[in-house]
């Protein structure tokens, strides 16, 4: 399967990492079980993600959110995690899967684009300056030669 993807039993710990997220995170299968795949997730988002995680389980319905993950030489990147049920025919809750798609690109360029448009504000409001500047300067002038 071309994504990262992962399984839990119903009480939310990991049983199953396909090769990609193992070769991605450099984590073994046997470090990832239980709770051992959080060694690859940023201390800064461990906790919104735990809480993200036991609110979708609550629910019994799929969702997701964004988290950094890091990867085997250490780098952190951007994820999208999604997680949804498999219920059995009496609509219980079997297991859980879910994926880590890497978003980490469109994260950058969310960056890029709100530092582009805090440049183009300081540039409109510097503009609108000048503007002022020179009106008032056009006005002034025009009051000397009417005083003159």
């Amino acid at each position: 399967m071309p994504t990262l993807a992962w399984a839990s039993p119903e009480d939310g710990v990991g049983n199953f990492f396909n090769k990609r997220w193992l070769d991605y995170t450099g984590l073994s299968h046997h470090e990832a079980q239980g709770t051992g795949w959080t060694a690859a997730i940023h201390p800064a988002d461990l906790g919104t993600l735990a809480a993200k995680w036991t609110e979708i389980r609550a629910s019994g319905s799929e969702g997701g959110l964004e988290a950094r993950l890091r990867r085997f030489d250490g780098e952190y990147r951007w994820f999208l995690f999604r997680a949804a049920p498999l219920m059995d025919q009496s609509e219980n809750h079997v297991t859980w899967y879910g994926t880590n798609t890497d978003i980490d690109d469109l994260k950058q360029a969310e960056v890029e684009l709100r530092r582009r448009e805090a440049d183009l504000r300081r540039t409109q409001a510097e503009l609108a300056h000048v503007t002022r500047v020179t009106t008032m300067g056009e006005l002034a002038a025009s009051i000397a030669h009417e005083v003159n």
